[in-house]
């Protein structure tokens, strides 16, 4: 007799794969963020779609408000990131799909594990400011500023 709970591996999904923009996967979303092996895989990757699309649409907005000045060259209106830059994209897409998911894992998962379960929208708040960041740096912007209208 086992009281262990040992949940069945589920099969990773890729995200954005045909788009020419730098691809994602809920294995690597699992690792990158902490993020247990009982939440649905595919709950996830909706979760990474989403944020996929809010992600690529500010890159897409700035461009074409003019904004030109960026540090990456633009393919067929993809942008051609570097090593670094992919690593900051994914940064930015896992942060805001982390926040977008705080409140799926507070329901799935009630128990109480040590300081790791998100209180208030506080901790929401800090994390989509990480992927908020991000796109600021993958855009050649400051932490913060005011752009002119």
């Amino acid at each position: 007799m086992t009281f262990g709970f040992e949940t069945e591996k589920q099969a990773n999904i890729g995200v954005d794969t045909t788009s020419g923009w730098p691809v994602l996967s809920t294995a690597e979303f699992r690792q990158h963020r902490r993020i247990p092996e009982f939440y649905e895989e595919t709950v996830l990757a909706d979760s990474l779609n989403r944020s996929v699309a809010e992600i690529q649409s500010q890159i897409n907005k700035f461009i074409m408000k003019g904004y030109t000045d960026v540090p990456f060259t633009l393919t067929n209106s993809v942008p051609e990131f570097s090593e670094p830059q992919i690593s900051i994209y994914r940064g930015a897409v896992y942060a805001r799909s982390h926040a977008d998911l705080m409140e799926y894992f507070a329901t799935v998962d009630q128990k109480e594990a040590g300081n790791n379960v998100a209180k208030d929208d506080d901790q929401q708040n800090k994390i989509l400011a990480q992927s908020n960041r991000s796109v600021r740096l993958l855009l050649g912007l400051g932490r913060a500023g005011v752009q002119s209208l």
